[in-house]
């Protein structure tokens, strides 16, 4: 009996967890820990904890998503806003990335397994490399943040004074930064960002703070060490800049087409404001969650553009989620190579992997699929339920009339998006959902973060490729 107890504890032993499966599970220890943190009487305001409240806290922090279903300043202590803060930073950074640089800076035998797993962390493509790429990651990080948190203390201490301006400042810095989304703007009468959506040097800061978190670690990384030769750069990084920047532009302009005269968002503003702000618009879908405005009254089209752009999201190995920039370059890319009947993907005159191309088409059917399911149960579940938006309304000006506020499919759809892109922006009926919806919605944040295919490799086992290879056959399509 001991002999075969041995036994069985050697082959528990002997198990062996793959670095992707190992990245998955930091993610849920920090968002179990930070929970627990934010349940405690010390971290709630008037000591009352809620853990429903504290996991979906823990969880749009960890994931950097920025749902929340209390008002951060408001709900929680000064030690409880320091946890969410710590957890936006390690959810931004990565808990594997922290602990690599650590084990490579501190240990001399660093495994190829090591290596392996702070590489999938960190978003590199190379393991050469990887110790620098994590040195420039982390004084990338804290630099861009401390001068964020600088400059928008201009604007934050004639507000709130020092002490609490310092704070405004350091929490919005690394929050954009992070493209988390999360604010103390409880400590005022004002609802995100949209006290200051006529700061110019405010709304400056906080979109390049959210555009420079979105492009990722590497495409930084190989910008620093090529200089400015992009002709040096990868085709991962051409891909990157070329995508965000047209698509940035284009959101810019869209935006400014469908709110110039929309009083309920930026109508009555001067014409700089309108201009600003539409920017801010095209900015914060790449999964930051700021916002500047009441999103009800947004028109048809800028809430349609509005998740559009939360789909999409930023880079991969980034602090942004959504389905990334270079999927939806490689499936544009793949219809017109498609169309021309052309039996390669070309971009910047190289081919993309067939690989790529594959994972590309599988993480946007994840993402759509998750979103249907998602969409159908909670208006099963929370249709026709009343809500108070974020500035305190009940009801929405539609055509000139005063109309109530329900949950319904446009705001859901919108939530559901914003979660799974972890964004953060939300029409305001996050609160009012029930018990399974915010467990949706959490089990939506994490999946976002966390990347639809990286789970599926995680749960997938790994199969030998079938020894006969199958005759193939067309199929009708189209």
């Amino acid at each position: 009996m001991r002999i075969a107890g041995f036994r069985k504890i050697m082959r528990i032993r002997r198990i062996k967890f793959r670095p992707i499966a190992i990245v998955v599970a930091s993610f849920v220890l920090v968002i179990f820990a930070g929970a627990g943190l934010l349940s405690i009487p010390a971290a709630v305001k008037g000591g009352k904890s809620d853990f429903l409240t504290a996991i979906f806290t823990a969880t749009s922090a960890t994931c950097v998503t920025g749902h929340t279903v209390v008002d951060v300043y408001s709900h929680f202590t000064g030690f409880g806003q320091a946890v969410i803060l710590l957890l936006i930073q390690i959810g931004g950074l990565g808990f594997i990335t922290i602990i690599s640089l650590f084990m490579m800076y501190m240990k001399k035998d660093v495994t190829l397994s090591d290596r392996k797993l702070a590489m999938q962390s960190a978003g590199g493509l190379k393991m050469k490399g990887l110790k620098e790429l994590l040195k420039y990651i982390f004084i990338g990080t804290f630099s861009l943040e401390f001068l964020g948190a600088v400059l928008l203390c201009i604007s934050f201490i004639p507000e709130y004074g020092w002490g609490l301006g310092i704070w405004q400042a350091v929490f919005t810095s690394v929050s954009s930064f992070c493209n988390a989304g999360f604010s103390l703007t409880g400590a005022g009468s004002d609802y995100s960002l949209s006290g200051h959506n006529s700061d110019p040097l405010f709304m400056i800061v906080v979109m390049m703070l959210i555009v420079i978190g979105g492009l990722g670690f590497y495409v930084w990384y190989d910008i620093i060490k090529n200089r400015f030769r992009p002709s040096r750069y990868s085709l991962h990084t051409k891909v990157v800049l070329t995508t965000t920047g047209s698509i940035l532009l284009l959101g810019w302009a869209l935006f400014m087409a469908f709110e110039w005269n929309n009083k309920g968002t930026i109508g009555d503003m001067n014409a700089v404001d309108k201009v600003l702000n539409s920017l801010f618009f095209a900015v914060t879908p790449r999964t930051a969650g700021h916002y500047t405005v009441d999103m009800n009254y947004f028109s048809d089209g800028a809430y349609l553009l509005t998740n559009m752009l939360m789909f999409i999201g930023g880079s991969p190995g980034s602090t942004a989620g959504g389905v990334k920039i270079t999927t939806f370059a490689v499936l544009l890319m793949t219809m017109i190579a498609a169309c021309r009947r052309e039996k390669q993907v070309r971009i910047f005159k190289r081919g993309v992997e067939p690989d790529d191309v594959i994972n590309s088409v599988t993480v946007t059917m994840l993402y759509v699929l998750a979103i249907i399911i998602s969409v159908f149960v909670i208006c099963g579940i929370d249709g026709g339920t009343p809500y108070q938006s974020d500035y305190g309304e009940w009801s929405t000006v539609v055509a000139g009339e005063q109309v109530p506020n329900v949950i319904g499919f446009k705001n859901v759809l919108f939530e559901v998006i914003s979660a799974i892109s972890a964004t953060g922006l939300t029409m305001g009926i996050t609160a009012e959902l029930s018990v399974v919806s915010k467990l949706i919605i959490i089990l939506l944040m994490f999946f976002g973060r966390v990347g639809g295919y990286t789970l599926i490799l995680v749960f997938s086992e790994t199969r030998r490729p079938p020894a006969i290879t199958r005759l193939p056959e067309h199929i009708m399509i189209g």
